[in-house]
């Protein structure tokens, strides 16, 4: 772990910014301009109805005011978990600045027209791979998964978004913000929603 970046990079209550989002964007902006790979990459835990936890990387594709926006199988079993409960968490782990950031929140499905945006933004391979998955289920072939799914990319016209495909949108309740420290003495600030406004926290190592 490269300390020398993480004393130069100390926070703390002073130049934290009163709304999580902004904080988040000066983040995300700054390990974007560390080359970082994948940023946008976010774990996501669902809990459904057997509470038992799963966890899986899915890539954040919109930031809004309101939350972030990813896209799945809505019949994929985090999308049943989302249906059994609404409940989620994301979390973005940033090494080359050795950050993390929790986001925890509800989470509902976008517009159908936000949903059809990004379906159609994508390459034409991708579209049939997500119009022909049953993500999640037991896949006997996947030679002729592969065939149909080059079959049907090579007719646009056949190539539209499944309606059991699309959007969601987590709207968090909760940012927690952590910064590694020499000795484990981490900085760790906690937003928690209140009313139409932002409460700051910082917590424990």
């Amino acid at each position: 772990m490269n300390f020398q970046k993480a004393r130069k990079n100390m926070i703390n209550e002073s130049i934290m910014k009163e709304n999580p989002f902004d904080q988040f964007n000066l983040w995300y902006n700054e390990e974007m301009e560390s080359k970082s790979f994948l940023p946008d990459a976010m774990t996501l835990s669902t809990v459904g109805d057997d509470m038992m936890p799963s966890s899986r990387i899915v890539f954040m594709k919109i930031l809004t005011e309101e939350g972030f926006i990813f896209f799945t199988n809505y019949r994929s079993k985090k999308g049943r978990q989302l249906e059994e409960n609404p409940k989620a968490s994301l979390l973005f782990f940033w090494p080359r600045l050795i950050r993390q950031v929790r986001v925890e929140g509800l989470v509902e499905r976008c517009n159908e027209q936000i949903s059809d945006d990004y379906f159609n933004s994508r390459p034409l391979p991708s579209r049939a791979s997500s119009a022909l998955s049953k993500q999640s289920e037991p896949l006997d072939d996947k030679e002729e998964f592969d065939n149909n799914v080059k079959r049907v990319a090579e007719n646009p016209e056949l190539v539209i978004r499944p309606l059991h495909w699309g959007g969601y949108i987590l709207k968090p309740q909760l940012f927690e913000f952590w910064q590694n420290r020499e000795h484990r003495s981490h900085d760790r600030f906690m937003y928690t929603l209140e009313g139409n406004g932002w409460k700051i926290t910082r917590l424990y190592p």
